[in-house]
């Protein structure tokens, strides 16, 4: 299966998670941002994961009908 594009939406995430491990090497106090940066990027990557997984079922279905 082929990797898709992060979205923008993603992309701004990959920045702000740049930005808040900068943050945290300066300052442990910002882990807990950080973390949630994690979070969030990890949910959005799953989402990508989850509607790929379906396009490819989906094609696979036409591709027998």
């Amino acid at each position: 299966m082929t990797k898709t594009a992060p979205t923008p939406e993603l992309k701004r995430w990959y920045a702000a998670r740049r930005k808040a491990a900068a943050l945290v090497l300066a300052d442990p106090v910002y882990i807990p941002i950080f973390e949630r940066v994690e979070r969030e990027i990890a949910t959005l990557e799953n989402q990508n994961d989850t509607i790929s997984r379906a396009r490819a079922v989906a094609a696979g279905h036409k591709a027998v009908a």
